[in-house]
């Protein structure tokens, strides 16, 4: 199943520290569950539970509270919840103090905030990648 987001729906994402996309195009709420394949040529936040595959040109959040069991691959990449899978950042990966990753990162930057956790291997890749997710720039 893909979810695709013809309309843009604007919300304030609160991750004040992340310096990562101010707005999100897409949301997945608190309380909600949702398994398959999300793509978006936008932002996405996500507080609710994810299982399936993420691929988005912009932004991606994970909010405090929410657990993901997916592969991501975006822009920048903020996690202050809870991630199971394989992240690419091709500009910048952050996870804060609440953030746990348990999967293999690749990332052009990486921040990670005392009391994140990070289990699997990092790889980080070329700052050039312009392209976006899936495009030429990463040897």
């Amino acid at each position: 199943m893909i979810l695709e987001r013809k309309v843009r729906k604007v919300a304030w994402i609160k991750a004040e520290k992340a310096g990562i996309g101010e707005k999100a195009d897409s949301v997945l709420g608190k309380g909600t569950r949702f398994e398959g394949k999300l793509e978006s040529e936008g932002s996405v936040r996500l507080d609710g539970f994810f299982k399936g595959s993420i691929k988005a040109t912009g932004d991606v959040v994970v909010g405090e509270g929410a657990c993901v069991e997916a592969g991501i691959d975006a822009r920048n990449v903020l996690i202050a919840g809870e991630v199971h899978g394989q992240v690419a950042a091709w500009a910048k990966l952050e996870l804060t103090a609440t953030g746990k990753l348990y999967g293999n990162m690749e990332a052009a930057s990486l921040v990670v905030e005392e009391g994140a956790v990070f289990q699997g291997d990092c790889k980080m890749i070329a700052k050039d990648r312009s392209g976006g997710p899936g495009e030429g720039g990463n040897p």
